[in-house]
Order: C-alpha cells, then structure tokens, then sequence
C-alpha cells in the first residue's frame, strides 16, 4: 500500500489514505513521487464546487502536476528507463479524434484529466502513460519538473504573438498569470503591467519581471492601466477569468492587438464586440492546456537557457500530509506555487 490523497466521497476535502501500490499496464510507467505541485483546479475539487460535482466520481487520487523518478516500466514502453527523471502531461488524449489526428491534441475531444476523470498524483507512487511523460530538465530540483506543467500553460497563452518589444498587460497574477510575466520578460517585451485585485500577488508579478502593478480595485482601473503602460497595449493576456477584465482588456488592447483567454469565469463576460474586437480587428484565442508538445520543448528552452527561474514562483514547499494546510493558504491568496512532497 501507498499514502494518497484522495476524495473518497462527494463533498469537500480530501483525505489521507491507503491505496494499492500501482502496478504498469501497457504503455505505462510507475513514478516514485518527488514533488506535485498544487493548481487552481486541485482547490475547486477541494470546494467540491459545480464542476468538480459534474465531473468526478470519486473515490479518486488527487492531483496532477508532478515531477517524479520511474521505478517500474510496463510492456509495451519504449525509449522510457528504470531511473529517469520526468514531468507528466496531465491531459490524456484517445489519438483517434478529428482534434488529434489533426495534431491538436490539446482539445482532444476525449481527453481525461489526472487526478480528475482519473486517479491522479498526490501519492508516493503512481502510474501513468508513458508517452505523456516529459524529461525533466537536467539538474533542476524535481519541484521545478512539477512546475513544468503549470508554466506550460502560460508559454501557450503567450505563443500567439509577438511579444518583443511589445506593451503587455497581464490581467490576473496568480501563478499562470505570474508565470506569463516571466515569459514576456524572457521575450523581451518592452514593458509589461501586471493587473490584480491582490497586492501580494502584484508584488509577486514584480518579482517575476513586471515593470508595473495596477491594483484593480483603482477607481478608474483603465486609466490606471493606460497609464502604466503608457498608451494602449499591444497585447493582452487574460489570467483572471473575471467578465471585468476581459471586457477592458479588449478595450485596452489597440487596433490589430491581440488577447489571450486563459482565466475561465464564474459568470460570462460581456464584450462590446462591434466596438473593441470587430472595428478594431482585435484578435481573440481561446488557450487551453498546453500543446503536445511544442509547448513542452519551447518550455524546456526557457528553463534550461536560464531564461526563467522557476523556483522564483514558488513560495511554499509542505509535506503532502499538510495538504490542508497548503489548500487554505492558497485560498488566503498569500502564495505563488505551493509544492507538496511525500513524506
């Protein structure tokens, strides 16, 4: 038996449990566990809000952002040996839908979710398919492979246009938000505003590599924004999800810009679309996931050139059995990345 955290019933929390040591079918590995990283996801299914209730039938393992040692390869595996060291593409995908034989398996329209639709990584050990897995980058500690996944997402939101020497707003500064910070830096914009209700968490995109904090709390927010930017922006990334902010990020962004939508809503947003998209010529991306697995190599790049330090964004490391104690400071918004370990 392992330790694992777990929803083992319909409600909020989780659990520390006992489940059966895995074992690799084909096409899988086993992981030994070093780090697994906590998402904003991980805390709805913790709330046990409306989606996750749609959505998982538990009992289920929680979690699914991990860097971790194989210990154990099952049939079928090739190129994959006892000892190495990887990161996990979280979203598994059937390979045979119109998306994926398009080659775009990021909206694989079957795709399962670790640590949602199945068991997933906040234990000792666990199985996974072998081809989602990803080398970690070589003498990086292993909560840099957990995080992997996580900046993924911000280097596909950030992959939809130029950012050199571009006037970026970053609108939403929790971890994918700050972490999009980091890559427009590493593009070498000319000068990004970081935008959040949350002063720790501006704080925290300054350390990252913001030029500016706008508290969106500001009577008069877009003049705020305007003015740190020094005119209208080139290019928007939208984090938050909040209907505010993506309606004065299409307003902020100038003629021909472009927005990426990462930030998903408790509420729709409501958009003057002939007025700041359609006469302006404003380009919109819906992001999800991160692509396989050219987001993975461009987020490699980053990461071993030195051209992001990772571990900038972690604030807090816990012992998995403390998790909690890592879901309340998360809510607490007094946080970047917080990385569990197993005992």
């Amino acid at each position: 038996m392992v330790r694992a955290v777990l929803k083992t019933a319909p409600g909020p929390g989780f659990v520390l449990g006992d489940v059966d040591e895995p074992r690799p079918g084909p096409g899988e590995v086993v992981l030994r566990v070093e780090a697994a990283s906590i998402c904003g996801t991980d805390v709805h299914l913790w709330d046990w809000n409306p989606w996750a209730a749609s959505r998982v039938r538990p009992p289920r393992v929680m979690g699914h952002e991990v860097g971790g040692e194989v210990v154990d390869v099952g049939p079928d595996v090739d190129g994959v040996g006892v000892g190495g060291r990887y990161a996990v593409e979280t979203h598994i995908v059937c390979g045979h839908c119109p998306e994926c034989l398009r080659g775009d398996f990021h909206v694989c329209a079957n795709t399962r979710i670790l640590g949602v639709d199945v068991d997933g990584v906040f234990a000792e050990y666990v199985t996974v398919p072998a081809r989602n897995l990803w080398p970690a980058v070589p003498d990086h500690p292993p909560e840099v492979a957990a995080l992997m996944e996580p900046f993924g997402n911000a280097v596909h939101a950030c992959s939809y246009g130029r950012l050199r020497g571009q006037v970026v707003g970053v609108f939403g500064c929790g971890p994918i938000g700050c972490a999009c910070v980091a890559v427009a830096r590493a593009e070498n914009a000319a000068r990004i505003v970081a935008v959040d209700l949350n002063p720790y968490r501006l704080e925290l995109a300054r350390t990252m590599g913001a030029d500016a904090a706008v508290h969106a709390g500001v009577d008069d927010p877009e003049t705020a924004i305007t003015a740190a930017a020094g005119g209208p922006l080139d290019c928007a990334l939208e984090m938050s999800g909040a209907p505010s902010a993506v309606a004065v990020a299409t307003r902020l962004v100038r003629p021909g810009g472009w927005v990426s939508l990462l930030g998903i809503g408790d509420t729709p947003a409501m958009l003057d679309l002939s007025r700041d998209v359609v006469m302006k010529g404003l380009t919109l991306f819906g992001v999800t996931g991160r692509r396989m697995f050219s987001t993975w190599e461009q987020t490699t790049s980053y990461l071993a050139g030195g051209l992001i330090d990772a571990t900038r964004l972690l604030t807090h490391r816990m012992a998995m059995e403390d998790v909690a104690g890592a879901i309340e400071l998360i809510k607490s918004g007094r946080c970047g990345k917080v990385v569990l370990f197993p005992g």
